[in-house]
């Protein structure tokens, strides 16, 4: 067995290096039960921004936003893995810095029970479990094109966070263990996970004059002293003809908004989540010690092909954080701040060839709400509207352009005029993904 793993592991290093990889990857096999699937995947972008807190006029960019080479395959029935490295495009820098996105390993004991170790997506809401670059709309489920000042609201808590990030306030992606599993052909599916909890006491105040402060403790936050535990359970009507999606199964654990066709699903699912974020607080401040996030999630999503050729989607979802961060009602007297979101997307591609591809037209709506006040206003709050014309040469394949429009409201409105900040923006682009 050992000679087995050191075949894949040298046969792997040596085709990356000296193979063409077909549209579909390649497979490296030692034997029926070993083997592993190498993958390329590049994401090119270019961008017409609007004003944001870097400039003051309109500007163009074109990016690489993500290169990334990953593995995935089984040692043998039992034992799966997968791995991702990424170079991710860094605003800030104009540069791609490259990092181990994702990788675990899997131990398929049973379809109903499934167990997963590493760093891996979080089994909270569909969002969670989302991949990205078959995204009908590309630039939304995610931040990462949101203009910086509307990211300001983002501080407490990101509803659709990207990768991981130890300081982010809760993650798409972290370190952990998930037991899964397929139930009865996929009618049901459910998810525990166990992470690492972080704790932290940056940007977890939200003031009425300053905007986002560090919290004040008196004592050692304790990082790590516990764990951040998630549940997620998903629901497909089966015996109505749809499929349900094997994410349980999946090493590597995604779900996509389309499937072009390949079949019809309908996918059900809620989420609990439950961590412990900072402790120590100075109660003569804030009138409480700690922090104890705890959060729901209730998610829809279906796709349909009618008369053969017309692919419909639709996606909706709502998430609600309780306890994310403190903010100051009137002078020097605090509140524990709640932030909710609700989505709405759909799609609807043609599924004939016209010339090469596969026409379609998606568009996508989110709307953020975060508890702050700002010069008599309540709320941080934008939403945010994307739609995207795409054409697929296949599932992995595809170029399209988009419009992104946000608009933000109530206290953060009011706050970004106040730091000159644009407070509505329109930003466009055309996007080129493949993957090979």
């Amino acid at each position: 067995m050992m000679k087995k793993k050191l075949q894949v592991l040298g046969l792997t290093g040596a085709l990356i290096l000296s193979s063409v990889a077909s549209s579909q990857g390649f497979q490296i096999k030692v034997d029926e039960d070993t083997f592993a699937n190498i993958a390329a995947q590049v994401r090119v972008f270019y961008l017409n921004k609007d004003k944001d807190t870097n400039h003051n006029y309109r500007y163009n960019r074109f990016q690489v936003s993500k290169f990334r080479i990953g593995a995935k395959g089984q040692i043998n029935k039992l034992i799966q893995f997968y791995g991702m490295f990424d170079a991710k495009y860094n605003s800030k820098t104009g540069e791609n810095p490259g990092s181990l996105w994702e990788a675990g390993i899997q131990f398929s004991f049973a379809p109903e029970f499934v167990v997963k170790f590493g760093k891996m997506r979080v089994p909270f809401s569909r969002h969670n479990f989302t991949s990205r670059y078959v995204s009908p709309v590309m630039s939304s489920n995610g931040d990462i094109f949101l203009p910086d000042q509307f990211k300001i609201a983002l501080k407490a808590i990101k509803p659709y966070p990207g990768g991981y990030k130890a300081s982010d306030p809760f993650k798409r992606t972290d370190f952990g263990t998930v037991i899964a599993g397929y139930i009865k052909n996929g009618l049901f599916k459910y998810y525990v996970g166990i992470f690492n909890e972080d704790r932290s006491n940056s940007n977890k105040v939200w003031t009425l004059n300053s905007g986002w402060a560090n919290a004040t403790t008196t004592g050692n936050v304790k990082d790590k002293k516990n764990f951040e535990y998630d549940i997620r359970v998903e629901f497909t009507p089966t015996f109505l003809g749809f499929k349900s999606e094997k994410t349980a199964l999946n090493s590597a654990m995604r779900e996509a908004q389309t499937y072009l066709g390949k079949f019809d699903t309908m996918t059900i699912g809620i989420g609990y989540h439950h961590e412990k974020h900072l402790n120590g607080l100075n109660k003569t401040i804030y009138g409480t010690s700690s922090l104890v996030r705890y959060a729901w999630d209730a998610d829809f999503s279906l796709e349909k092909t009618f008369a053969k050729k017309y692919i419909t989607g639709l996606q909706a979802g709502y998430m609600s954080f309780h306890n994310t961060h403190l903010y100051e009602t009137v002078s020097n007297v605090y509140k524990k701040g709640d932030a909710w979101t609700w989505y709405l997307g759909g799609h609807l591609i043609y599924g004939e060839k016209i010339g090469m591809g596969y026409p379609g037209i998606a568009f996508r709506y989110e709307y953020i709400e975060i508890d702050g006040k700002y010069n008599n206003k309540s709320d941080l709050v934008y939403d945010r509207y994307g739609i995207c014309f795409d054409y697929w040469f296949s599932r992995s394949t595809r170029i399209a352009t988009g419009v992104d429009f946000v608009r933000a409201k109530d206290a953060l409105k009011e706050y970004l005029k106040a730091n000159n900040y644009e407070y509505s923006t329109t930003d466009w682009y055309i996007g080129v993904f493949t993957q090979f």
